[in-house]
This record gives C-alpha cells, structure tokens and sequence, in this order.
C-alpha cells in the first residue's frame, strides 16, 4: 500500500544521510541560541522540511507505481487451425479470445515454426530452432534424447532475474533428459503440468518407446523451486487422474493469481494442451458448437471452447486482484492445425485458406491465429507487417526493461515494440527463416512479400487447402501417416548413414536450377497459388544467398526421432516420467 512504499521512500532516504550530515546538523544546533524567536523559525523550517519530503515521497511513490513493471499472461494454443477462432469468421466460438483481440493489435502475419518443440525453443531463446539442433518437423519424444540445450539464457530466466514470480502451467515439450532442463531449472519458479508433448487428457499417460517395447507413463506434477532453492520434481499430482487437463490448468493458474503478491510482477506461461489430439473434451463445450453440423469439427470445437473459457476464468481472476489493467497479454498458437492425428483420422482442426498443415513449409504450417493486448497496448488494430515467434524474446526485453547483458546468444529475433504500438509503420525485420533442416532436406524464406521454397515443402504429403468438415464427412485428402512415416524414417536413415550435414542449399536442389524452385509473392498470393521462381530467377538467386549465409550457424539435428532410452522407462520411477540421466 502508500504507507509501505512511503516507509521504503523514508529508509532510502535516511541511507543517502552521511555521518558527516548529521554532525554539521548537531554543530548548527549547538550554535544555536536558545530563544522562542529561534525556536520558531526552527519550527518553519522543519514544517517545510518535512512538507517538502512528503511531496518528495508521494512523487517516488507515483513514480515507482507508474514503472512498476507490467504483468505478463502468454497463453500458447497447442496445433490450433487458422479457421479456428472467431476473428478470421470461424465457425467456432471463442468469446473472449475474440475479445481480447479486438481490444488489442491483431499480428495477421504472426508465424510460429511447424512444430511444437522448435517453436517453443524459438520463443524461449530468441533464437532459430536450426541453430539449435531442433529443426525440422520432428518432435521431442517420450524418453529419448535431445533437449534445448543448455547454453542458451531463456526469457524465462531474464524475467526471473528483474524480479518475477515465474510460472508455467501446461506443456514443456522441450526436453527433461536431466535435472538441469526442467522448467524449474530454466527460469520458472513453478511448473504445473506434463514434459513430453502430448497425453490422454484424462488419465494423463503419455506412451514412448523404448528400444525394447512400448512404454506407458503417467506425467502430471507440479514442481517448483523450495524457499532454500532446491528443486522439487517429484511431487506427482495422482489425484489428478479422470479430471481434464484443462480443468486442472485453469485451477492452478487462479491459484497462482489469488495467492501472488503484488510487490513482485508476474509472468503466467499458460501452454494449454487444446486443442492437441485426442481429441477428448467434457460434453458442456461440445454442446456450446451445437450449431455445427460435423460431428468431428464439433467435438474439436469443444477443445477451443474450453481453452476460451479458461482464459476467461484466468483474466477475471486478474481483474478480481486489479491485476488485469497492469498486464501485458500475448496469444499465438506453437503451429498450424494438424488436420489428421497419428492414424490419418480427421482431427477437425482447418487451416483454410492457407495451404497445407502442421509441419509442413506452406503457409498452414506456421502462419498462426496471434494478437497482443493489454498494457500500452492500441485497442481494435491490426498489424500487417510479418512478425516471428523469435521476436517475442527481444520485444519483451524493450517493454519489460529486462536486462540485455544477460544474454549469452545472438538473437535472431527484431523488436517489434515500436511496430506494435503503432509509433513506426515499418518493421524492423526483412526476413525470417522458416526452417532449414538438412535430413528432410528442405528450407524456407520469407522476404518482405517473397517466399521461397526448397525440397519438399510438406514431407507428410498435405499440400492442399482444406476447407473444414462439414455434413457427413471423415476422410481428409491425402492423409496416409503410414506413408509420411516410411518417407520419414528413410530421410532418417539417409541422413545418418551419410555422415555429413548439408552446408549449402545446393544439396537441397541438386541439378536444379533457380527457375524450377518455388517462389511466391504473398503480397498477392497469400495462399501459394502461382509459382514466380521461372520470371525473377535473380531474386531466386538472392535469397539462396541469404539461406546459405545462415546455414553456416546451422547446428547438426538432435531431434531424429530415436527411441526412448530404457533407462527412461516409468517403469523405474513408480509409473511417472522423470529425468533419467546425471
């Protein structure tokens, strides 16, 4: 309260007085003659003395209320569709995503990597995930190695570092192989949730393989780092079992809210599993889509609906502490929709009209639903300019004041502060990288409007638009996971048994010259109709050399999908997935 931040004002103020004050002070009394004309001047002064620091202290006080760092709410969706939120006309009902959106600046041209580890890697370092070792479409699975590494300083740990009370609630996916890469050893003072990437939404298993057989483990937690700044890891919350993830995440983060004290900002990373297959969801959001006709984009609806209404039980429980008008709120998905799970069944997720989905190179895979709100933030606007899910690092350390020299990376990411509050029309970015991933041997670009592609821009074969399901239908075009599978584990096979990495985007076009690659100018053709490359092959030529000047930070891949090790196995840590190695 005033009185507490006056008090702190009084102690740094009496800190600033030198012996040597107080001793001149102690003289002028001694020298003082002793007389009710002297003693009333005496009491003028200090009347005005203190009149004046008590003004003094109310200026500190609306001083420091006016600086005091905002909060931070991120709310990451897990595999949501473009055609999946209400303010790109979805059939979908987001209220108070929508909401929030048009409260604040819309980012049209918001791109998250294809897949889920690469883009939170890319978040939480600033950084290309090809420079760390986690391109590609493949994800970190259950048990096996390969985890951000650990040379890199994470956002998290910047705001932990200026003062923050640090949580996550949800998702990790970026690696638990050793103690040192849970989230509680990378900046997060809590944890809430499970490591590996996806999980029935019920029991919370998560199945992995082992180089023997399949392995089941159970993977809900909640960690966190004890007053004597010890890790605890092992405090598995069984009672969780046959509640919905999203029921235990939303109860958490207004735990977290209601007992958080206001003298330190908050950081909330709220890494939701929805609307991530299985699609499993209670029948109260189904039935909030009952106007859709499809039965598989109904029940996958259900999903977006109570990640919606979970951020709506989070942002009044801000509001309820007065925290909401201080809080910076970011939204984005960690990729496109995935339009079939694991079997090629239909998930119900769309993308349309981009082109293509989850983990793939076309504009489906990465360019997401995304907005920011809140704090300092223009109400009702949209961004146009392209924005990177990297420049979220650096954005933050200009709104934040977090201290740069902390940083032990090059960023790949722009701050895009003076963008978003509209002071600058133009970004600062010229291009951003969509991947470069030397196993299945294909990359991409984006140069102001241009997009240039090479190899194979969708390994899984989805290189359609699909428009979302509707009537009777149950088949998605072209989704045959058992083939995308085996071209998967060739690329795999090919890259090891090579024995080298590529170093040049030649390798990605062998004999082909620059006119029979792909070029796109999205600026006109946003959904990659008409291929450019054969009437601008100088142009071709230029971005190629952009791409090969990157790939000489290029890092060889640790994401190849190997098996979980059998040390990993639950079966050694009472059914639970744990770190495993020292």
């Amino acid at each position: 309260g005033i009185n507490a931040e006056y008090g702190e004002f009084q102690c740094r103020y009496r800190q600033f007085r030198t012996s040597s004050d107080e001793e001149h002070e102690r003289r002028e009394v001694a020298a003082t003659p002793k007389s009710n004309h002297h003693f009333r001047q005496i009491v003028v002064v200090v009347t005005v003395l203190l009149a004046a620091l008590a003004i003094i202290g109310a200026i500190c006080y609306w001083t420091l209320y006016k600086e005091r760092r905002p909060n931070v709410l991120l709310l990451i969706a897990d595999d949501l569709g473009w055609a999946d939120v209400g303010w790109h006309s979805s059939d979908i009902n987001t209220p108070t995503l929508t909401r929030l959106a048009s409260q604040g600046v819309v980012l049209s041209h918001f791109y998250s990597q294809p897949i889920c580890t690469a883009s939170r890697a890319a978040l939480f370092t600033g950084r290309y995930p090809f420079k760390l070792g986690l391109q590609g479409s493949r994800p970190i699975l259950a048990g096996a190695v390969g985890s951000l590494p650990l040379n890199n300083t994470l956002l998290s740990e910047l705001m932990q570092d200026a003062g923050y009370k640090t949580h996550m609630v949800g998702k990790w996916h970026l690696g638990f192989e050793t103690l040192q890469h849970v989230p509680v050893m990378r900046g997060f003072h809590t944890f809430t949730g499970f490591y590996n990437g996806m999980q029935d939404y019920y029991t919370h298993t998560t199945s992995g393989f082992d180089t023997v057989e399949e392995v089941g483990g159970y993977d809900m937690r909640r960690d966190r780092i004890l007053e004597d700044g010890a890790p605890l890891i092992n405090d598995t919350m069984w009672d969780a079992k046959g509640t919905h993830n999203t029921y235990i995440f939303t109860s958490e983060a207004v735990r977290l809210i209601n007992h958080h004290n206001e003298d330190s900002p908050l950081f909330l990373a709220m890494t939701y599993a929805n609307p991530h297959t299985p699609i499993q969801v209670p029948d109260y959001f189904v039935n909030l889509n009952n106007h859709i006709d499809n039965d598989i984009r109904r029940n996958y609806a259900g999903l977006v609906s109570a990640m919606d209404s979970s951020v709506e039980n989070i942002t009044a429980a801000l509001a309820a502490r007065g925290f909401l008008d201080n809080t910076i709120i970011i939204f984005i998905s960690d990729n496109g929709g995935t339009l079939t799970d694991m079997k090629s069944v239909p998930s119900g997720s769309s993308n349309f009209p981009l082109k293509g989905d989850k983990g793939g190179l076309w504009e489906g895979g990465s360019r997401v639903p995304a907005f920011v709100s809140g704090k300092n933030i223009p109400q009702g606007k949209r961004l146009d300019s392209m924005v990177h899910i990297t420049d979220i690092f650096p954005t933050l350390m200009t709104c934040l004041n977090l201290e740069a020299g902390l940083v032990v990376q090059d960023l790949d990411g722009v701050d895009q502060t003076a963008v978003i509050k509209l002071e600058k029309r133009e970004t600062e970015r010229k291009y951003f990288i969509y991947d470069i991933d030397p196993v299945y041997k294909q990359a991409a670009i984006r140069y102001g409007n241009w997009k240039l592609l090479l190899g194979i821009p969708a390994i899984n074969g989805m290189n359609g638009r699909y428009d979302p399901l509707s009537g009777n239908e149950t088949t998605i075009e072209n989704a045959k996971f058992e083939e995308f599978y085996s071209v998967v584990r060739k690329a795999i096979k090919d890259y090891k048994s090579s024995g080298k990495m590529c170093t040049t985007t030649e390798c990605f076009h062998p004999g082909l010259p620059a006119t029979k690659l792909l070029l796109y100018d999205l600026s006109r053709d946003e959904y990659e109709f008409n291929n450019l490359a054969p009437l601008y092959p100088d142009l071709v030529r230029q971005l190629l050399d952009i791409l090969d000047k990157e790939m000489k930070y290029m890092v060889s891949p640790v994401n190849l999908l190997e098996q979980g090790e059998p040390a990993a196995s639950p079966n050694h840590f009472n059914g639970t997935w744990m770190p495993w190695r020292t």
